[in-house]
C-alpha cells in the first residue's frame, strides 16, 4: 500500500514535499485561488461593523466546517484589526486586502468617472471579481451573518445550481438603484446584498456592458452614490438570476425597530440576517439576536483558538503541510518559557504557529521557501519571515537561537543527514529544539519518515533529550548543555 506514495524512489513526504514545491512554481496568482472547493467570501472597509464579520465569519466557520472555504476581503483594515475579526474563525480563512489592481477593468471604469479609489466605495465587493473562479462562489456585505443552510446549498457546493442574487420586493426601485433604476427588472428587484455564483461564471463582461449602455456619470462617488446597486441588479438579472426573498434573509435595518421580511412575510425559512446601516452605528437587532444565541458570540478566545484561521488544511494544504492542531498547542505551550528570547521557526506554512509565538511574547524568525501569505497575516507582531530555504538559511545565517522549531516535510534519515550538522549549529548554548513529527514512522503511511529517531541517536555528547508521543505526530525536546 504504502509504495504508491513514492516517485522515483521518494517517500511519501519527500513526494509531498515536491508537489508543494511544485504547485508554488505554477502558481501565478494566490494558491488560494486555485482549485474548485466552494467558497464563502465576505467584504469588509472601515465601518463600525467588526463585530458583526466576526460573528459571520465565527458563525459560518462552525456551520459549514470544512465543506467549504472562507475569504474575507478588505479594503482600509489593517493586519491587527484583521486579525481581531478572524479570532472568532473555526477554520481556515483567507484574508484578501484588496486594492485597484485586484479588478482593473472597473477601476477603469471608474477612475473614468473621476471616482478615485479613496471614494470606490460600494464597488469594492467587486474586487475582485472572483476569488477562486473554478468554484462555486458567495459574495456577501461584511454585515450579513449565515445562520443556517439554505435548501438548495448541497447543490450550490456541487456546483450544480444557477446564480441567485438577493431580493428586495419592498423598496421602490428608484429608491435604492441610483440612476439605474431603469435598467432593473422591476419584478425581480434584485439587490447586491448576496450572490451565489455557479463555477467559471465570468460576470464582469455583462457589467461592463450595463456600464457600456449607460456610463457612469463623471463624479461619481462610490462612498455615496446607490449606483452600484443598479449596476448590479441589471448585470445579473441578464443570467436569469433566481432571487434570495427578503423572506429567507430578512433586513435588520438599525434604524428600523422590526425585521424586514418582505411582502412574503416571516415563512419560517429564514438562514441568516443582514444588518443593515451596522457599518455606521450600533445595530440593536445585532445585538439582541446575538442576545438570545441566534447569533455566534464567545468569550475573548485562547492564544491557541485566536489563529485557527491560519490553519493549512482545505484548500491551503494536505496532510503534512501543517502542523496538527493538537501538537502545535503543544509545541506553544512549551515555547512560554522563551517569551522575550529568540525563537527560529522552520516550516512557516500561513503564519499560525508563528503568530502564536509571537502572541505569547516569542521573538521569533520563521522560515519558509515561499510566502503563503504569512508577511501580510503576521504583519505588525515581532516576527521576521525570511522566504529562503531552510537547509540554505541553517547554512548561511550566523545567529544562534534560543529556541528553534522545526516543522519540516521530509523526516527521512537521508532528509536529517542534511538538516543534522547546521541545526545543530544555530542552537545558542543553552538552548532547546522542539521537533515536529518525531513519531511521525508510528503512523503506517509515513513509516518512511525516521529521521527524527535518527537525529536522536547521534547528537553531540552532554545533549539531552524527551520524547512526547502526547500528541500526534509527536515532538522531540532536544537541549544543548
Amino acid at each position: 500500500m504504502l509504495r504508491r506514495w513514492f516517485r522515483g524512489g521518494m517517500t511519501r513526504a519527500a513526494a509531498v514535499a515536491a508537489e508543494d514545491r511544485r504547485a508554488a512554481a505554477a502558481s501565478s496568482a494566490r494558491r488560494f485561488c486555485a482549485g474548485s472547493r466552494p467558497v464563502i467570501r465576505w467584504i469588509k472597509g472601515d465601518g463600525l461593523d467588526d463585530n458583526v464579520t466576526r460573528a459571520a465569519i465565527g458563525q459560518a466557520t462552525r456551520l459549514f466546517g470544512t465543506t467549504v472555504d472562507y475569504c474575507l476581503c478588505t479594503r482600509g483594515i489593517d493586519a491587527p484589526r484583521a486579525r481581531d475579526i478572524l479570532s472568532w474563525a473555526a477554520a481556515p480563512v483567507e484574508w484578501w486586502p484588496v486594492s485597484e489592481h485586484d479588478n482593473p477593468v472597473l477601476a477603469e471604469r471608474l477612475t473614468d468617472a473621476d471616482c478615485p479609489p479613496a471614494r470606490f466605495g460600494y464597488w469594492w465587493k467587486w474586487f475582485p471579481e472572483r476569488v477562486r473562479p473554478e468554484g462555486p462562489e458567495w459574495i456577501l456585505d461584511g454585515d450579513m451573518v449565515i445562520t443556517g443552510k439554505p435548501a438548495w446549498f448541497d447543490r450550490w457546493v456541487s456546483g450544480q445550481d444557477p446564480v441567485r442574487v438577493a431580493q428586495d420586493d419592498r423598496s421602490a426601485v428608484d429608491s435604492i438603484h441610483g440612476r439605474y433604476a431603469r435598467h432593473v427588472d422591476p419584478v425581480k428587484k434584485l439587490y447586491s446584498g448576496l450572490v451565489s455564483l455557479p463555477p467559471r461564471l465570468r460576470y464582469m463582461p455583462a457589467l461592463t456592458a450595463v456600464l457600456a449602455k449607460q456610463p457612469l456619470r463623471v463624479g461619481h462617488d462610490g462612498c455615496k452614490d446607490m449606483d452600484e446597486q443598479g449596476v448590479v441588479a441589471a448585470t445579473f438579472q441578464q443570467f436569469d438570476a433566481i432571487p434570495i426573498p427578503l423572506s429567507e434573509f430578512p433586513f435588520a435595518r438599525a434604524f428600523e425597530d422590526f425585521l424586514d421580511y418582505g411582502l412574503q412575510g416571516d415563512q419560517g425559512r429564514g438562514w441568516g440576517f443582514h444588518f443593515g446601516n451596522a457599518f455606521v452605528r450600533e445595530n440593536p437587532h445585532f445585538e439582541r439576536l446575538t442576545a438570545a444565541g441566534v447569533i455566534f458570540s464567545q468569550p475573548e478566545p485562547s492564544v491557541h483558538e485566536r489563529f485557527d484561521w491560519l490553519g493549512g488544511y482545505g484548500q491551503w494544504g494536505i496532510p503534512g503541510w501543517s502542523m496538527p492542531s493538537d501538537n502545535a498547542r503543544n509545541v506553544v505551550t512549551r515555547a512560554q518559557a522563551f517569551a522575550g528570547k529568540s525563537v527560529l521557526e522552520l516550516g512557516t506554512s500561513r503564519g499560525r504557529v508563528t503568530a502564536m509565538l509571537a502572541a505569547v511574547g516569542c521573538k521569533v524568525t520563521t522560515v519558509d521557501h515561499q510566502d503563503r501569505g504569512a508577511a501580510v497575516n503576521l504583519a505588525g507582531l515581532d516576527v521576521e519571515v525570511v522566504v529562503d530555504d531552510a537547509v540554505h538559511f541553517l547554512n548561511t545565517t550566523t545567529r544562534t537561537f534560543d529556541l528553534v522549531i522545526c516543522d519540516l516535510h521530509g523526516n527521512s534519515p537521508a532528509d536529517w543527514q542534511q538538516y543534522a550538522a547546521p541545526l545543530l549549529s544555530r542552537l545558542a548554548v543553552g538552548g532547546t529544539m522542539i521537533i515536529s513529527n518525531a513519531a511521525l514512522a508510528q503512523i503506517p503511511e509515513w513509516e518512511e519518515e525516521t529521521g527524527v529517531p535518527w537525529f536522536l541517536d547521534k547528537l553531540p555528547a552532554g545533549w539531552s533529550h524527551e520524547l512526547d508521543t502526547s500528541t500526534v505526530p509527536g515532538i522531540a525536546i532536544v537541549r544543548r548543555p
